[in-house]
């Protein structure tokens, strides 16, 4: 009422001054001076993660790698025809050296001396991203992982003279691990994690084969790639102010999966037939293949122990050991596509698929192994935690 008695009286500016009194009176009066601390759960830091200050999505975000130091073993089931003496009385000769690694690799290559240089072992990267929301109650997870290795086989023999042979074997795996992540809290320091999701991976082989003496040339190819539904389990335990370690591990299985091979040969004229010891009439010259995906059946177990180290706001470092083992089965029920320069390439392509078949037709069936890898390697990683 002041300030519009002194409007009406023709004082504007001290009308003003009033107006902007009363404002900051009101400020005082209605904005509190001592505002209460911002609660903080007490399990924000499990495990021992030591979040960082950015968080959006309504949670905290981990990236980060693992260095992976990878050993691996295979099985095949029988590397060689001796290993059965059906299959070698139908193959006519008994010296097939037999890869672990690839599907359809037999070879014809003299046995009776061999040397095998295998690098059973390589060093990757493997990145991963994570998710935890801020009710500690769900999270999500993307881990990719893969191996590589390579395999060189010499061997020779007397057959007819001084025989020598070579093969080489490549093998590369990918794996990529998406899954939603759903946490129970056992007690303030401990608490179990269940993993649901899918896990998309691949398994391919190239490998090659040349024997000079014998005039024979191989190459072999084959790739299997799945999508299977995965589940596993984790126990998390944090102890002292920095320090946790994790127990756990998951497992897929698929029927769908789907695997495609293709088997190139050649063996020059006169050279010896990778049969029966002959000697060949004409080139022959021919590729088996699979003219559709066959069906294959993957089951696959991962198995993790881990320790985690937060020295640092926003840095985690993870020291652990992880066994992760593949298996396999594919049923070769229909034939294979067929091409071949000549009659007798036509002839030996046939042959070449009946003898084949003894090893690997309805490969991991009745009366059959199944064909498996594992991988076991100690990793060191680093995350930075937003």
């Amino acid at each position: 009422m002041e300030a519009e008695s002194y409007e009406e009286r023709g004082y504007p500016k001290r009308a003003n001054l009033i107006r902007e009194k009363l404002k900051r009176i009101r400020k005082d009066n209605f904005q509190t001076k001592n505002p209460e601390p911002v609660f903080i759960p007490t399990n924000s830091d499990l495990p021992a993660t030591n979040n960082g200050s950015l968080s959006f999505l309504n949670g905290t975000w981990e990236l980060g790698f693992r260095y992976l130091s990878q050993n691996a073993g295979f099985r095949s089931g029988k590397e060689w025809a001796l290993d059965d003496g059906r299959v070698a009385f139908q193959a006519g000769t008994p010296y097939f050296p037999r890869s672990p690694m690839g599907y359809q690799n037999i070879r014809t290559l003299p046995y009776q001396m061999e040397w095998e240089g295998a690098r059973k072992n390589s060093d990757t990267f493997s990145p991963r991203i994570s998710f935890l929301h801020s009710s500690k109650k769900w999270g999500f997870e993307y881990v990719y992982f893969q191996f590589y290795t390579t395999r060189n086989f010499f061997s020779f023999g007397d057959f007819g003279g001084l025989q020598t042979g070579f093969q080489t074997d490549r093998f590369f795996s990918a794996d990529h691990k998406i899954v939603v992540q759903i946490l129970e809290e056992y007690s303030h320091n401990k608490r179990f994690v269940w993993e649901f999701g899918l896990r998309l991976g691949s398994l391919s082989t190239n490998s090659a084969q040349h024997s000079q003496s014998l005039g024979q040339t191989g190459i072999f190819r084959d790739s299997i790639q799945y999508v299977a539904p995965s589940t596993g389990f984790k126990f998390v335990h944090q102890f002292f102010e920095s320090y946790s370690y994790e127990l756990g591990g998951d497992m897929f299985l698929t029927p769908i999966g789907n695997l495609k091979y293709r088997r190139d040969s050649f063996t020059s004229l006169g050279g010896v037939s990778r049969f029966g010891g002959e000697r060949t009439s004409a080139d022959e010259v021919y590729s088996l293949f699979s003219e559709k995906s066959i069906p294959t059946t993957v089951i696959g177990l991962n198995l993790l122990a881990q320790l985690n180290w937060a020295p640092f706001q926003n840095h985690k470092f993870q020291l652990g050991l992880q066994s992760i083992q593949y298996n396999w089965r594919a049923n070769e029920t229909d034939p294979p596509g067929l091409r071949a320069l000549n009659p007798e390439s036509y002839l030996a392509a046939v042959r070449d698929y009946y003898l084949s078949s003894a090893f690997y037709e309805a490969d991991g069936g009745k009366d059959r192994p199944t064909r498996s890898y594992g991988i076991s390697n100690l990793y060191f990683g680093y995350t930075y935690v937003y």
